[in-house]
């Protein structure tokens, strides 16, 4: 997922946080059947995907809070949210 294509589509994180693994892993339910276990990188996407703020303001925000370059940020971005949208914990709105 490019992210020109979803840079104006606002992520709305799907699921419930129910602690972490012995790994440090985040286990994230949909349902009772849907379990994942997502790095702390992905966890902290998908936390700031509340479906008020567009993959660009998302991209602006980390960048400013990591103080790193936006352009450095948008490919790995596109990619946590491609394969959090592929596992269902993520739909665009």
């Amino acid at each position: 997922m490019a992210y020109e294509k979803i840079m104006d589509k606002k992520p709305q994180r799907v699921g419930t946080e129910l602690g972490r693994d012995e790994s440090q892993n985040y286990i994230i339910a949909i349902d009772e059947e849907k379990i994942y276990s997502i790095s702390f990188v992905a966890y902290y996407v998908w936390t700031l995907c509340d479906g008020t703020q567009t993959v660009r303001e998302l991209v602006d925000r980390i960048s400013k809070e990591l103080n790193a370059p936006v352009d450095e940020l948008k490919e790995p971005v596109s990619l946590i949210l491609e394969k959090l949208s592929e596992v269902g914990l993520v739909k665009f709105i």
